[in-house]
């Protein structure tokens, strides 16, 4: 038995120190289960970058539910293969913009890792070799060919 609430409430990015965001909510839940007894109330915050009109409430409380498919896939990579959390950016303008480049970097990863023959090297890591194979030539060819064949997977 699982009881969950969410009030969403309009927000901006300077407001919350954190870019783009167009609402918040706050989201109470108490679970309570015969394995795990109903304790406390949990309460977390969400923040948004999408306007309530976009977003409705109850939209945005199916969103928390699918939050691990994110967790699990595209914030892993940044996590595991890109050392997100390992960074010591402290600095607001300098960690946006680190956290840009990382996930501009991992769409075009995503992009060829979907191209990839090669299901062993289909991976971030495999990426960032092919990338970095030939003195880096290939990166370098992504960021200033006006048709970059870096991508190409061979």
């Amino acid at each position: 038995m699982e009881a969950r609430c969410l009030i969403a409430f309009p927000a901006s990015g300077p407001a919350v120190d954190f870019p783009f965001v167009e609402q918040a909510a706050r989201l109470t839940r108490c679970i309570d289960s015969d394995k795990r007894p109903a304790r406390e109330i949990e309460t977390e915050y969400l923040v948004c970058s999408m306007a309530r009109l976009r977003l409705p409430a109850q939209a945005m409380l199916e969103a928390d539910r699918g939050y691990w498919g994110i967790e699990g896939s595209f914030h892993l990579r940044l996590d595991v293969s890109a050392g997100e959390d390992r960074s010591r950016v402290r600095k607001p303008i300098p960690a946006l913009n680190l956290a840009m480049m990382r996930r501009a970097a991992m769409s075009v990863a995503i992009h060829w890792i979907r191209k990839c023959t090669n299901p062993r090297r289909a991976t971030v890591t495999g990426f960032y070799d092919f990338m970095s194979a030939k003195q880096s030539k290939r990166a370098f060819s992504l960021l200033t060919a006006r048709h970059s064949s870096a991508l190409s997977t061979s």
